[in-house]
C-alpha cells in the first residue's frame, strides 16, 4: 500500500499523554507505569510541574512541554500561569515562552494546551517557534483548530513538526477510549506511524487503565510503542 508498511516492518505509535504538573494527579503514576515509551506533556509553572517531568524522565520516558495558548472558547484559569494570548507583543510573547519552556525539566520538544486561536494566528506561533528554534524543540501540533498555521510556519523555519492524528479520551469511558486505540493501530498500520494524545488528571485512570489492557492487542497487531521524536515524517 502506497504510504503504508514495508513487509515486515512494525507500525510505529507515539503515545502522548497531556496535562502533567496539575494538581490534579489521577492516573499519572499508572501512566508512568505502563511499561512503554510514553511521551509526557507537562504544563509549566504548576504545583507538581517539577517533580512530574522529573519521575518522567527518570522512568525512561520522554518529556516535552505543554505550552497553554489562548483559545477562542474557554476560561482563562484552564491555561494555567504563563500562558500566551494574542494580545501580547512579539517580545512579550518570546520572554514568556523561554520562561516556559525553562520551566519543564527534560523537555525536548513542546505542543499546544488548548490554543485555537493562537495556533491559528501567524505572528503569535512565528514568535513561539522562533524560541522553539532557539532551543532545538521539535513540535507537536495538538490541531485544536482546522485553521491551525504551525505546519507551514515551521516547514519554513526549518523545525521538526508532527501532528495529532487521535485524540483518546474525549469522551471519559474506558469503551471510548479503546475505541479510539482500535482507530489509532488502523491508521498506523495503514500509513506506517500515528500519533494519539491522552490526558492525566480528570479521567485519567480511565485513559490509563484502557491503555494498559489495549497494549499487547495493539502489539499483537503489530504496533510499536516509540517516543513521539521517533515517529517517521
Amino acid at each position: 500500500m502506497p504510504g503504508g508498511l514495508k513487509e515486515g516492518k512494525k507500525a510505529r505509535v507515539a503515545i502522548v499523554i497531556d496535562d502533567f504538573g496539575q494538581h490534579n494527579t489521577s492516573g499519572v503514576s499508572e501512566i508512568l507505569s505502563l511499561g512503554i515509551p510514553v511521551t509526557c506533556a507537562v504544563m509549566p509553572n504548576l504545583e507538581n510541574t517539577l517533580s512530574q517531568a522529573e519521575d518522567a524522565a527518570k522512568m525512561g520516558h520522554q518529556v516535552i512541554v505543554h505550552l497553554p495558548l489562548e483559545p477562542i472558547r474557554g476560561k482563562k484559569s484552564w491555561l494555567g500561569p504563563g500562558f500566551i494570548t494574542t494580545r501580547q507583543t512579539e517580545d512579550e510573547i518570546k520572554s514568556t515562552v523561554r520562561d516556559d519552556f525553562n520551566a519543564v525539566p527534560h523537555a525536548v520538544g513542546f505542543n499546544n494546551h488548548m490554543g485555537s486561536a493562537a495556533t491559528a494566528n501567524a505572528r503569535v506561533m512565528r514568535s513561539i517557534l522562533q524560541v522553539a528554534r532557539e532551543k532545538e524543540f521539535f513540535v507537536l501540533d495538538s490541531k485544536t483548530t482546522g485553521k491551525t498555521i504551525i505546519p507551514s510556519l515551521a516547514k519554513e523555519l526549518g523545525i521538526t513538526c508532527l501532528s495529532r492524528d487521535i485524540f483518546l479520551d474525549e469522551v471519559k469511558t474506558p469503551q471510548h477510549v479503546k475505541k479510539q486505540l482500535h482507530k489509532l493501530s488502523r491508521k498506523a498500520l495503514e500509513k506506517g506511524s500515528a500519533v494519539a494524545i491522552g490526558h492525566v488528571g480528570q479521567g485519567g485512570k480511565i485513559t490509563a487503565r484502557a491503555l494498559e489492557e489495549m497494549i499487547p492487542v495493539m502489539e499483537d497487531m503489530g504496533i510499536e510503542f516509540v517516543y513521539l521524536s521517533e515517529i517517521d515524517l
